[in-house]
């Protein structure tokens, strides 16, 4: 059987087909460092599993051509009647090219997986959960794309088969991603059915369990399918080609059709705290941001002990991630994970940890307090560290000038004011309250 696999190998365009998958796919990945965006996967293996998924947009029309192509070739080279004559079943004499589609698509996309390795390895954190599932799954969406190609192209012996099948279901993919795009207030729903991920994920998050299952039946029902499409030669036996797909279908509906915080929930492994041991004032980070963590220890304890010019200032500081749903301790000062990009100045940092005086931006872009709150966040964490603007910040125009009077309006208070307008405006963010009105300092205050 394996002399007849490599025989297979070399005469089928399968070996192109992968060898294309693993082309686009690769090209796909690195092609975002142009601009300076492969943090969308390198951060994490799960970013990368996912964002593997979201590149079948392309990879699996591409399969599904390769596969109509692939089940075209004895016509095309006018063996077809002669190898009719042969006394082993047409369906043994097939199975090898079904084996070797499969296997060439599967190994095209996990060279894309071991191209972009090298750089999830030195700067993932945390690896996440369930991205080898999450890669499992990309490959069965993948083969059963090819299988599928080859059974249309049975069923189709025309020579324009292949384009038609790829180009048509690319616009059928790219139509569906907008009939099926999820909001804010509505299920993912049929989104889930499609070979990809219309959307990448966070380093906090995770393809639930449930979601993959259902994926699994649904393209392994689909790949069945396809398989006896292409194997089968009576008309009667073809019919039953739908019974996988309806089967996977039935099965993966209720997996699938969830909300979207189920369908992609918090990992708690990722989110889980990882922290300092020395003897200094403790500093926490996300167990995805773990590799972080020693260049945070110096700027936190900076914006610590600049903290202690409040009363009952905070001991320890710790990253956030939005939406955490946990009240602020008095006692911690908080960091929003969307501040621990890499900055060369550790200045910078202290001054985003002082920010609210040490507690995270609660208003969100579309309030209307939401400039207000900014700049008296701004004045607070410009009080704390000393000096007005506070590193990292560049403002220009109206805004800069904004500011600039609120900090001379404030800086003119008397200092015990001061104090204890700056200790209101942490107080207000500990419970996500309106600093804007804790400072008094604006256009409107």
């Amino acid at each position: 059987m394996t002399r007849i696999l490599r025989i297979e190998l070399r005469r089928c365009g399968a070996l192109l087909t992968g060898a294309a998958t693993a082309a686009i796919g690769v090209a796909g990945l690195y092609v975002l460092a142009l601009t300076g965006q492969t943090d969308l996967w390198d951060q994490q293996w799960n970013l990368l599993a996912v964002f593997q998924r979201i590149m079948l947009v392309i990879l699996w029309p591409l399969a599904l051509a390769g596969g109509a192509w692939q089940a075209g070739r004895d016509r095309r080279n006018r063996i077809e009647e002669l190898l009719g004559t042969t006394p082993a079943p047409r369906w043994r004499r097939m199975q090898p090219s079904a084996v070797v589609t499969a296997a060439c698509l599967a190994g095209g996309y996990l060279v894309v997986l071991a191209a972009g390795a090298p750089k999830v390895a030195v700067a993932a954190g945390h690896p996440g959960s369930g991205w080898p599932v999450v890669t499992l799954v990309g490959v069965l969406t993948l083969v059963a794309a090819g299988w599928l190609g080859l059974g249309v192209g049975r069923l189709l012996p025309h020579p324009y088969t292949p384009a038609v099948a790829g180009v048509g279901s690319l616009a059928a993919l790219l139509a569906a991603i907008e009939a099926t795009r999820p909001s804010e207030v509505t299920d993912p729903g049929a989104a889930l059915l499609l070979p990809f991920f219309t959307n990448t994920i966070s380093e906090f998050e995770m393809v639930a369990g449930s979601v993959s299952a259902g994926q699994a039946w649904w393209f392994g029902g689909l790949a069945a399918g396809g398989l006896v499409l292409y194997l089968a030669t009576n008309p009667l036996v073809r019919l039953l080609a739908v019974v996988p797909p309806a089967l996977g279908l039935v099965l993966a509906a209720p997996m699938l059709t969830v909300p979207l915080e189920r369908a992609f929930p918090v990992d708690p492994a990722a989110v889980a705290e990882v922290c300092t041991t020395d003897d200094g004032p403790r500093v926490c980070v996300t167990a995805a941001h773990s590799r972080q963590l020693p260049a945070l220890v110096a700027p936190a304890r900076d914006a610590l002990r600049l903290l202690a010019k409040l009363p009952d200032p905070p001991v320890s500081v710790h990253e956030v991630v939005p939406d955490s749903g946990r009240a602020q301790p008095a006692t911690e000062a908080w960091v929003d994970s969307g501040n621990l990009g890499p900055t060369r100045d550790p200045a910078d940092v202290t001054a985003r940890i002082l920010a609210g005086a040490g507690t995270p931006l609660c208003v969100r872009a579309d309030d209307d307090a939401y400039l207000d709150v900014l700049r008296a966040r701004s004045v607070a964490a410009a009080w704390l560290y000393g000096s007005h603007p506070v590193p990292g910040q560049t403002l220009f125009g109206d805004e800069q000038a904004v500011r600039d009077g609120m900090w001379e309006t404030f800086t003119a208070l008397p200092a015990d004011e001061q104090v204890r307008r700056v200790a209101a405006v942490r107080t207000a963010g500990l419970t996500c309250g309106d600093q804007a009105a804790a400072l008094g300092i604006g256009a409107d205050r």
